[in-house]
């Protein structure tokens, strides 16, 4: 089994970061071209690393799971009653 890792939204601003500002202090235009370019390649993997993210549950704690397992047993319950 293979894991993937994929960048995190710090580290792709960060990135996309020094390439901007490499954009502007370059000394050869074709250098600031590409810093520019990745830049803009590190901001829209930064978007998709932001909902990546934003996907991500974070798990209970046991007393918190516990509490939700109650609130779906009674309402687990109260269907059951009303069904019949």
């Amino acid at each position: 089994m293979t894991v993937q890792s994929r960048p995190t939204v710090a580290l792709c601003r960060a990135e996309e970061a020094r390439q901007r500002m490499l954009s502007l202090t370059e000394p050869l235009r074709n250098r600031r071209n590409i810093a520019a370019t990745a830049a803009r390649a590190w901001e829209a993997e930064a978007d998709r690393a932001e909902e990546r993210e934003a996907k991500v549950s974070i798990p209970l704690s046991k007393e918190d799971a516990d509490i939700a397992r109650e609130f779906v047993d009674e309402a687990n319950a109260r269907r059951a009653k009303d069904a019949h």
